[in-house]
């Protein structure tokens, strides 16, 4: 039970963010210096995680417990990607890098549709399945094994911890994946 905890809090979205960016920065041309990753990691990473520092601190979250947490990170994550794709679009950022943005955005509308009439969707099966997407369509073939992995420990943290069902974790990979497609499709 304790390593499905460290398995679910080691791949929780930020820090999967930081990893991608990291990742993608050292081998690829996405981003060509630290000042492009940088807005990346704040608009994605940074804000969203102050949902967790901030729910003790806002009582209505607080004292909803889990449920409060999870709400106040999709409230805290529509902000930070929002700002993040509108900021993209303002400082005419490559296409790489608003794709990212733009694909975040439609996956965190997508989830709060969800959450809105009440259908159990996995944010963090969401969370994880885009990152891994973006590392293998920007990386190479080399990156697929590894996100693999990573997806099977989130889907076996969250079956053993049961905050999920296998839907709920196909529905929320989903969502990412298809909110990917979509945006490279329009863009």
């Amino acid at each position: 039970m304790n390593i499905a905890k460290i398995m679910r809090v080691l791949t929780v979205p930020p820090f999967l963010v930081i990893l991608v960016v990291t990742v993608l920065w050292k081998t690829t041309s996405v981003f060509i210096t630290v000042w492009d990753a940088v807005p990346v990691v704040l608009f994605l990473a940074v804000i969203p995680l102050l949902a967790y520092l901030l729910q003790p601190f806002i009582p209505y979250f607080f004292q909803k417990g889990r449920s409060g947490q999870r709400a106040l990170a999709i409230i805290v994550s529509c902000v930070g990607y929002t700002a993040g794709a509108v900021t993209g679009y303002i400082s005419g950022v490559g296409r790489e890098i608003q794709l990212i943005y733009n694909t975040y955005l439609l996956s965190v509308i997508v989830l709060t549709l969800f959450n809105c009439f009440h259908v159990r969707v996995s944010g963090h099966a969401c969370s994880v399945s885009g990152p891994l997407v973006f590392l293998c369509y920007y990386g190479h073939i080399a990156f697929i094994l590894p996100c693999i992995l990573i997806a099977c420990c989130v889907i076996w943290s969250s079956l053993t911890l049961k905050r999920h069902t296998a839907r709920d974790l196909i529905a929320g990979a989903s969502v990412s994946v298809l909110s990917f497609f979509i945006m490279n499709m329009i863009m």
